[in-house]
């Protein structure tokens, strides 16, 4: 009898699942969209769009109000586009309220 391996978990980061609605602007596309974080980590975001499509490689910027009004903002390229809408986004630029979103997340904080 012969045994699946298990794959490693490759993750670098702690994943957190949130379901938050979110405007991201895709560059090259007029107006934000809304979409929603199915999850997020410090390196990337997993994302939903309900009827927009992104493309693998496309950058795109995500804009959200805290509730004590600091405003979060990352930016990111596209690198999976899944079935159903959900897309990868992989971080290269946060700013110090999101980052800070991020610290209170993995402190228990929400």
């Amino acid at each position: 009898m012969r045994l699946a391996r298990v794959p490693a978990n490759r993750r670098r980061h702690a994943r957190f699942p949130l379901g938050l609605p979110v405007k991201l602007q895709v560059v090259g596309q007029a107006g934000s969209i809304v979409v929603e974080i199915v999850d997020v980590s410090a390196g990337g975001l997993r994302l939903r769009s309900l009827g927009e499509e992104v493309r693998v490689t496309q950058r795109a910027t995500l804009r959200f109000i805290l509730a004590d009004q600091r405003a979060c903002a990352a930016g990111g390229r596209v690198t999976r586009v899944e079935r159903g809408g959900a897309f990868v986004l992989a971080l290269d630029e946060t700013n110090d309220a999101f980052r800070s979103f991020l610290a209170s997340l993995s402190a228990g904080g929400l």
